[in-house]
């Protein structure tokens, strides 16, 4: 997976590693709802932790590789199952 830009009259092309999502982002990535994300995703164990780029919350960033090989190694289980993510 690779994230494409427009810059001017250039095309720039970045790898996972180095794509930051915002809470908002990463949400909409996995298909929860973003008060689902903040209050339960974020909080089991094995979730990839964030970067921050500010002090706050809203500086903190998710490293898309690191969600996306997070959700491949969940078991199958718990990806198809809608609703509260399982108690670990």
């Amino acid at each position: 997976m690779t994230a494409i830009a427009n810059v001017g009259d250039f095309v720039v092309a970045l790898p996972p590693s180095d794509i930051l999502l915002t809470d908002e982002q990463s949400a909409t990535f996995l298909s929860y709802a973003l008060v689902h994300f903040k209050s339960h995703v974020i909080c089991l164990g094995d979730f990839p932790s964030p970067r921050y780029i500010m002090t706050n919350s809203k500086g903190r960033r998710w490293n898309l590789e690191s969600i996306s090989k997070w959700l491949r190694e969940r078991p199958e289980t718990t990806k198809k199952v809608t609703g509260r993510p399982r108690k670990i």
